[in-house]
């Protein structure tokens, strides 16, 4: 591919119809231009168009996907190398330049923490809206599941699992078919963010995490703890995925029901995270969002953040 200095290209953000945008700009040595059609939550076809590198266009698609704080899934997103080609791109355009899409935030050029699309299997037919929380590192990670204020049910099927549900602006579980492909793609590390009703954050990061197929029961394979809330996640290890009607955890009962949750239980728990949400305390044993580690099994957590990054 030649790319030439100073290339002119049309940059728009938002616009609603091709070949509306009338502002041109010079792109940097290298860079080519770009046209991203997408579909906002709220239902409506926009046109993102401006300059790009060509090593994201076929390497990493952060420079130009996942631009908006607000969720949206892409039509397309194509390059061109030409002076201002880049209004005359639709999605049926041929000879564009390839264009890898972003299997998760940190595959995203990201300025502030927010809802974006991302594509774990890499295809444009499953785009999947998460929120990406840029840490004080700038490193951008995935949410894989929040729990602000109770809003959501947690007490779901197998099924529910498995696809994920809720809002990513709001609580939500990312769904175990996505985060087994996720963690398939490379290694990762997990991130366990808490607050609870005095409002004290903890943590706890574990360098190494993985998630199998749903043939394996979306076993845990978590391990080399650090962090501020104590260790109460390794004793989760090697256990596969349970629901209250698919029961795969290691004890004589079905921890699934026991408990009120969904979770990678063994006999049965030390953490909860999908638990009922409580205010605080509660009186029944070990069902709420907890952390035994730090609160013990009758305090339920204010708000939860499990996150997940790549790591090299």
């Amino acid at each position: 591919m030649h790319t030439k200095c100073k290339l002119e290209c049309w940059s728009c953000s938002g616009v609603k119809t091709v070949g509306e945008c009338n502002h041109r700009i010079h792109c940097n040595d290298g860079e080519v231009c770009f046209m991203h059609n997408f579909v906002t939550e709220s239902g409506a076809e926009e046109f993102d168009y401006g300059c790009g590198s060509s090593q994201a266009c076929s390497n990493s698609a952060g420079s130009i996907l996942g631009r908006r704080s607000e969720g949206h899934h892409v039509k397309c997103a194509l390059c061109c190398d030409t002076r201002l080609c880049n209004d005359i791109l639709n999605c049926s355009s041929s000879g564009q330049l390839p264009l890898t899409l972003p299997r998760e935030c940190a595959d995203l050029k990201l300025s502030v923490s927010g809802v974006h699309t991302i594509y774990p299997y890499g295809q444009m037919q499953h785009p999947v809206s998460v929120y990406c929380y840029l840490d004080s590192s700038l490193r951008s990670w995935t949410v894989i599941q929040r729990r602000i204020d109770g809003s959501v049910n947690f007490y779901r099927d197998w099924q529910a699992y498995k696809t994920g549900f809720g809002h990513a602006n709001e609580e939500y579980w990312l769904g175990n078919d996505n985060i087994h492909e996720l963690t398939a793609n490379g290694n990762h590390e997990l991130k366990v963010v808490m607050t609870d009703f005095s409002r004290v954050t903890k943590f706890a990061e574990y360098l190494s995490f993985h998630v199998s197929s749903e043939a394996n029961g979306y076993r845990l394979l978590v391990s080399k703890y650090d962090g501020t809330a104590g260790d109460s996640l390794t004793n989760q290890n090697g256990y596969k995925f349970s629901t209250f009607d698919r029961d795969n955890d290691g004890s004589g009962s079905n921890c699934a029901v026991l408990y009120k949750g969904a979770w990678w239980y063994g006999g049965c728990h030390k953490s909860n995270l999908n638990g009922i949400y409580y205010h605080g305390h509660h009186d029944e044993f070990a069902t709420g969002i907890d952390w035994y580690s730090w609160h013990g099994f009758h305090y339920s957590m204010k708000t939860t953040m499990m996150m997940m990054i790549r790591s090299y």
